[in-house]
């Protein structure tokens, strides 16, 4: 069964910050089953993260965020 919510900052707080930063328009997190998924959007592209548990794939997909602007 797949299941999709908007993440907020009442979800997690570290999210009002990414936006700001990174022009950050949507973070989505999906799950299906035991996997768990986040994906932030913004003008440049889609960055996932997939983990455990949706802090596990946010810290991932926010790492993906800023190694994909670090190196650009």
């Amino acid at each position: 069964m797949l299941i999709i919510k908007i993440l907020t900052s009442s979800d997690i707080p570290k999210i009002s910050k990414i936006k700001k930063e990174f022009d950050v328009f949507r973070v989505v997190d999906t799950n299906q089953g035991k996997l768990k998924m986040v994906e932030m959007f913004n003008k440049d592209g889609v960055f996932r993260g997939f983990g455990k548990d949706t802090k596990a794939a946010f810290k991932k997909a926010k790492k993906v965020l800023i190694n994909f602007y670090k190196n650009k």
